[in-house]
């Protein structure tokens, strides 16, 4: 949370060595719902940016991305020195400068609990338990509110205002420390949507105010958040972009993206028989699936568990994915779930898709 920005800012890098000769990451479950699910066909974006003036003195600006619950960032500007937290599946990583390391558990809560706007227009889906709490005192008043648990520890209550449509703002509580309260003002049109402009935090230390000076909620390419925030050299985040990239090639039916996100040669462990095939092979064959199949929705509902070899040179990807397609002949739908292990080897600097092992629950 903002109460936290000192904290964040003294995060401590591993250095190159560390970070890039991981012999292996094996992704423990952060959050606690019990359906995990993230669909890499969203096209969803709300992206903010506000100048922040503190009761201290600092002043710095924030720039906040958010795709979905796992796959969001702030970016954090002072003078001329930034820092980018990013929560990517089951990965959180920190750049600051020409620095990037693996993050802790406390930066997934700090780059969720930023996102305010994500957090008013999509309340229910990004918290576990959803539910009414009658009475809460905010700002020294009575007010009802809509409550969850934050998928990374703590409580949000989205706090209830004069107009349903105007939420007061939001508490956040976590263990063993003071609520922290956001107050939300100066609403204003942003395409359809009414937004407030200003956002007050008090973490019981410092009064943060953000002035935002920009706030898009847009459908954009499954790739936009790619765009935004460019991949740290930390091969555990580029394996899961790796896959990331391939389900969302399906959703916009781009066989020669999926053969360009695979090697020249590719070897597949399927249906009882092993094959090669090379990248031309995978081209034309999806190319002829997407002529008859729109996937409308590819969802991770595990969270991926990912391996690199000590050399940073070889690794796999561990999925359990849902697909939902529907024939665009017959009209028919399919909702289908796959688990399968991805190999994927290094070459000229990119990870690239070399071999896999798959199979459909039945």
């Amino acid at each position: 949370m903002t109460g936290n920005r000192a904290r964040a800012s003294r995060f401590k890098f591993a250095n190159n060595d560390s970070v890039m000769g991981i012999v292996f990451v094996l992704l423990f479950v952060f959050l606690s719902q019990s359906a995990w699910s993230s669909d890499a066909c969203s096209t969803r974006a709300i992206v903010s940016s506000a100048e922040v003036s503190v009761s201290d003195g600092t002043r710095f600006v924030t720039d906040t991305f958010f795709h979905s619950e796992d796959g969001l960032a702030i970016r954090q500007t002072e003078d001329s020195a930034s820092q980018t937290i990013v929560v990517e599946g089951p990965l959180s990583w920190v750049r600051a400068g020409d620095k990037a390391g693996l993050g802790q558990a406390f930066h997934r809560s700090f780059a969720l609990g930023h996102q305010y706007h994500a957090l008013l227009l999509h309340f229910d889906e990004i918290v576990n338990d959803p539910r009414h709490t009658e009475e809460i005192t905010f700002e020294g008043d009575s007010h009802s509110a809509s409550s969850g648990d934050l998928p990374y520890g703590g409580v949000v209550h989205r706090v209830e205002g004069r107009s349903s449509e105007r939420p007061a703002g939001f508490v956040f509580e976590f263990r063993e420390a003071e609520p922290i309260i956001v107050s939300l003002s100066d609403w204003r049109s942003y395409g359809d949507l009414q937004l407030p402009s200003m956002a007050r935090i008090d973490d019981g230390e410092r009064v943060f105010e953000y002035r935002y000076t920009q706030v898009r909620t847009e459908k954009r390419s499954p790739f936009w958040f790619y765009d935004e925030i460019a991949a740290p050299e930390i091969d555990t985040v580029q394996v899961y972009r790796l896959h990331r990239k391939m389900l969302a090639a399906h959703c916009l039916g781009d066989a020669t993206m999926l053969a360009d996100l695979s090697a020249d040669d590719i070897v597949s462990a399927n249906r009882g028989e092993l094959t090669h095939s090379t990248d031309d092979d995978l081209r034309e064959r999806f190319g002829e699936l997407f002529e008859r199949l729109d996937y409308l929705e590819y969802h991770d509902i595990a969270e991926p568990v990912i391996k690199v070899s000590e050399a940073g040179d070889l690794g796999w990807i561990a999925v359990n994915v849902r697909s939902v397609v529907t024939d665009k002949q017959s009209g028919n739908g399919f909702d289908d779930k796959w688990a399968w292990i991805m190999v994927v080897e290094k070459t000229d600097g990119a990870w690239r898709h070399v071999g896999n092992a798959s199979n459909l629950a039945r």
